[in-house]
């Protein structure tokens, strides 16, 4: 039986772990299936052949190659987590960084958003993060800056809403803060505040006028 043809998607620039994708090579024959292959590069020097359908299920966390071999060699995996919601906010994080394949790439990688050397190693980002707290994410305090244990968190859904760089900030008594945490602060909705912003209401007016009536103003 003859190898089934193959559909290559171009996987030069692209980090998987702690490989960087750098050129295509010579196919690879498994069984009646024909692999994609590729010459690697690992963040310690070395570089490997590693099969797309590899690289694929190591972009998934479900297994695959993710080094030369020397994670293993110099820290032997012992977390049991490439099933893991940990493994998976990593490794969603180092994708919308790195692989412009990715659909949150533009927002991430595309303006800038890097990861820093460190955490392009799992083990690393673990050490410093440990486990996701319940019904939390990974947040960037500073969504200007990359990812680091300097300017990460976790966070709660309605942090992260009020970390987003298109909030509206309003500044009132020296005071700096969302739409919606000055709906928290003044007992107002946001969209109340919102409306009266855009109806030319002062900043003051809008956040110390009392809502008297049964919808927002």
């Amino acid at each position: 039986m003859k190898p089934r043809g193959l559909t290559v998607i171009d996987r030069i620039g692209q980090r998987v772990g702690k490989l960087v994708v750098i050129e295509r090579v010579a196919n690879k024959v498994e069984g009646s299936v024909k692999r994609a292959c590729w010459l690697c590069k690992c963040d310690c020097g070395n570089k490997i052949i590693v099969s797309s359908h590899s690289l694929s299920k190591a972009l998934k966390g479900k297994g695959g190659t993710r080094s030369c071999g020397c994670l293993t060699k110099i820290k032997p995996v012992k977390h049991g987590l490439c099933e893991s919601k940990i493994y998976r906010t990593w490794a969603t994080m180092i994708q919308r960084c790195t692989n412009p394949n990715n659909t949150a790439y533009h927002s991430y990688g595309g303006r800038g958003i890097t990861v820093c050397k460190r955490w392009l190693d799992f083990s690393n980002f673990y050490e410093d993060m440990g486990n996701r707290p319940p019904s939390k994410t990974l947040d960037r305090i500073n969504n200007s800056l990359g990812y680091s244990k300097e300017n990460c968190r976790w966070a709660t859904r309605k942090e992260q809403g009020n970390n987003r760089r298109t909030n509206l900030v309003i500044t009132f008594n020296g005071k700096k803060k969302t739409s919606s945490q000055w709906a928290d602060y003044t007992g107002l909705s946001a969209a109340c505040i919102r409306r009266r912003l855009s109806r030319g209401w002062s900043v003051e007016k809008t956040l110390t006028t009392p809502n008297t009536r049964n919808k927002s103003i």
